[in-house]
Order: C-alpha cells, then structure tokens, then sequence
C-alpha cells in the first residue's frame, strides 16, 4: 500500500494519475476514484469525483457562488468556500468503491483523495475504510492534515509506505511507485 501526501497544488494527483496509466498498461485493473479541481475563466469552482474503471463523474463540491447557480441546495456540508454535493458523491464514489469488492485479486485500490470533502459524507468514508481492511495493493492520496482516527488506525495496520511529494521529485517519483506496485 502507497500513501502520498504533500501541499496543495504540489503535483500529488498528476503523480497518481501517472501511476494509474501506466498500471492499466501493465493489465492491471485499478478501482476507486479521483477527484479533479475544475475551473472556469481561471477560478477554482468546485471538484469533480470519478469512478476510475467506469469514467462515470459527478460533482464531489462545488463553490457556494456556483451551487447557487445550478440550483443546489446550500443545506449540504460545507467545506470551506465549497457545498459538498452528497447524491453525487454516494452515486460515484461509494458505487466505485463497491466495485472494487467484486473485482479479482489483480485489482488495485485506487483513491485521490482522502481529505476533509470526500470524508464529510458518512456512507463515503464508511466504504472508503472498509476498503482500505480489504486492499491488499492500494494508490492513495492523502490529505497533509487528515485528522481521522478510524482511517488512521486501518492505514497503520496495513503499514503502508507514504511519499511526500515535493518540487524535486514529482517528475520522477511516479516511476518508482509505479515500480512498487508491479511487485
């Protein structure tokens, strides 16, 4: 199990997705989900959430300003400046993450990320937890400030192997990991 964390905005998710290329190339099926930013005119107005082996997306947050215009409800969580879209993230990310139960033993878990917003809707970190217990070769992005105990605890059973992600590494380390994970 591979744990990379870093700052904001370092490169951690075009590492994971590097790592994720080319483990399909390498035939291995990869479970799980991604959550990409996504801006419009140069600002950041919310995040999706895409279940890695389907394609299938949904919103994971949007800003308040933009959850207003496309007519959402602001009585969801929040995180931050952002309304955490819960029918979305249950319909992609826990279904991605049930997925990976029923697949074979060549199957990877695959997550980006476990942070505050994907955390915030319990059904979401209840499958994420149980499929952290089930993983036995997993890609995870992890928050730099994750503070949950019950994750915590799963992770530490599983002694992964956590990367920070800087500067001087993100144009290579997904090589290395990538490497890790064929073995």
């Amino acid at each position: 199990m591979i744990v990379i964390t870093g700052r904001p905005g370092v490169g951690k998710s075009t590492v994971f997705n590097s790592i994720i290329k080319s483990l399909k190339e390498h035939g291995y099926s990869i479970y799980g989900f991604y959550c990409p930013e996504v801006r419009e005119k140069g600002a950041r107005i919310g995040f999706r959430i895409i279940d890695i082996h389907t394609g299938e997306s949904g919103w994971l947050a949007l800003s308040i300003e933009k959850s207003v215009a496309l007519g959402y409800s602001l009585l969801s969580k929040r995180i931050g400046r952002y309304v955490v879209l819960e029918d979305d993230v249950i319909r992609i990310g826990v279904n991605a993450l049930r997925r990976f139960y029923s697949s074979n033993n060549k199957s990877i878990l695959g997550i980006d990320e476990i942070g505050p917003m994907e955390l915030a809707v319990d059904k979401l970190r209840t499958e994420i937890i149980k499929s952290l217990s089930l993983a036995e070769k997993a890609l995870l992005v992890v928050h730099r400030n994750l503070n949950d105990r019950d994750i915590a605890e799963v992770l530490n059973k599983k002694n992964p192997k956590t990367y920070v992600v800087t500067e001087d590494n993100r144009n290579k380390i997904h090589m290395e990991l990538t490497q890790k994970l064929l073995t």
